[in-house]
């Protein structure tokens, strides 16, 4: 009864632990593009996401949710918490039911208290619940292999499996590899199981045509990244420590210490498979888990090789959920108090730092400066240009709707269309001349350096400088700089 008390606090303390920080209405580029989004139908977000890099499910979710309480950007922050929750939640159900009550507590523990995850648990974007429906999915099929072919096991993983591949390629991934370990399964042992294999089958050839219809979008954005670019970049060392580091990487937690940190948790893993097939005490469930983690990042990283460079850290915390599970898993069977203490405790501290300097972060009042500048000097009439490729612009222009954006799209990325999202007064062009012979009256240039000022601008057009100023965000670290000018 201690246990099952305890659990129930974990989940309810580490909630509230994580909403501290999700009150404001600070955004950075990639969530004002999901704030963009529930601007339009839902047969546009289908349309404009179809020339994005990622898929639409997250952005449909989430109009469903402007349907009832409105485009309120905290409610979209807190929306981003709640498979957090119900991740913490299935602990305490299915993970304590099918593993055991410890395995249940560390994993509800793991999930809301590490830094990495409270991090992207709180952004406006898929990734929390592409990681719910991606744990889902193991956790089910892990039943099915344990021989629970229940019709309603069946259809809850072949529904969370497309849910997951339908948010994030990531997930899509994890699908994949998952289905395929389960039908690898079933073909060995064919004989035996003969009547699951024909329910799996139907299960899976029923997610493929399912996903057919976003099978060609996918086609064409691969195709469109693939020759255009994309700005993901490899680097080694660099990107292998980010990677090894992410789960204890806060937004505010030094990289070096969270990879030494996560190294030392990986180590201790390790040691405890050893000990335990050396007991022959059953580890499938971790192994199995612990696989698919580490073949999406594999796939991903063969991916970047090949094709196009999409390993990047946070795209991880769509299969995070099954590494917690490895951890947690692991970490029960052998049981060792005092260990498991100190790497809780480690957790738990490195979280509260990270979240206290969130919370300074997220309510900062350096954030409010630059808003109060805008909202008290911006005119009827006044248009925005945000230049070249710096799009973190709109996260400003996003908050003024009714002002004409020109973009200087001088990166020219091939998914250019994506940017339709923050129509339908947006002109995106990639020459500047062309743009400034569009763009009257006051403009503001966001972003643009005093030596590109001079050279692209005074030097062509009679325009008057009427004031540049330049601010510090805490929020996401940005920098901005508005030039004033009449034309």
């Amino acid at each position: 009864m201690k246990k099952k008390y305890l659990h129930i606090a974990i989940i309810i303390i580490g909630t509230v632990f994580l909403m501290l920080g999700a009150f404001h209405t600070n955004i950075w580029y990639d969530e004002s593009y999901t704030v963009a989004m529930m601007n339009h139908s839902f047969f546009e977000i289908c349309k404009i996401g179809s020339a994005d890099v990622h898929p639409v499910l997250y952005y449909f979710m989430v109009k469903l949710i402007t349907l009832i309480f409105g485009n309120n950007i905290i409610i979209y922050r807190l929306f981003s918490i709640v498979p957090m929750m119900i991740l913490a939640i299935l602990g305490f159900t299915h993970i304590k039911k099918d593993f055991g009550e410890n395995t249940g507590i560390i994993f509800s523990f793991l999930v809301l208290f590490m830094p990495g995850l409270t991090r992207y648990s709180l952004e406006i974007r898929m990734y929390s619940w592409a990681m719910l429906f991606t744990t889902i999915t193991g956790l089910y099929a892990y039943r099915l292999y344990k021989g629970k072919f229940e019709i309603k096991n069946l259809i809850i993983f072949g529904i969370f499996s497309l849910a997951g591949a339908y948010t994030h390629y990531y997930s899509l991934m994890a699908s994949g590899l998952i289905n395929l370990s389960l039908f690898i399964y079933l073909i060995k042992n064919f004989k035996n199981k003969k009547d699951e294999f024909i329910k799996f089958l139907v299960c899976a050839v029923a997610q493929v045509i399912v996903y057919i219809p976003w099978l060609f979008i996918f086609i064409l954005q691969v195709t469109s990244v693939g020759t255009n670019g994309f700005w993901i970049t490899l680097s080694f060392p660099g990107t292998l420590k980010e990677i090894l580091s992410m789960q204890m990487a806060g937004a505010h937690i030094d990289r070096e210490l969270a990879l030494l940190v996560m190294l030392a948790i990986y180590a201790y893993t390790i040691f405890c498979i050893y000990k335990l097939k050396k007991e022959k005490q059953e580890i499938k469930p971790a192994i199995f888990a612990v696989l698919v983690y580490i073949g999406v990042t594999l796939s991903a990283f063969i991916i970047s090789i090949i094709m196009t460079p999409i390993l990047i850290d946070r795209y991880l915390l769509v299969v995070t959920g099954l590494l917690i599970f490895f951890i947690a898993f692991l970490m029960a069977k052998v049981d060792n108090k005092y260990i498991n203490a100190f790497i809780l405790a480690i957790v738990l501290a490195f979280s509260i730092f990270n979240n206290v300097h969130v919370i300074q972060t997220n309510y900062s009042k350096k954030n409010d400066e630059m808003l109060n500048y805008i909202d008290e000097n911006l005119q009827e009439g006044d248009s925005f240009l945000i230049y070249s490729d710096e799009i973190s612009g709109f996260a400003i222009t996003i908050k003024h709707p009714g002002h004409m954006q020109y973009f200087h799209d001088n990166w020219n990325w091939g998914a250019g269309g994506a940017y339709e999202c923050f129509g339908p007064n947006l002109v995106r062009d990639n020459n500047l001349d062309n743009i400034l012979e569009k763009a009257s009256g006051r403009i503001w240039i966001i972003n643009i350096s005093e030596e590109d000022f001079d050279k692209l601008i005074q030097s062509k057009y009679n325009v008057n400088l009427i004031e540049r100023k330049e601010f510090q965000t805490t929020y996401n670290g940005y920098f901005f700089s508005f030039t004033l000018i009449e034309k």
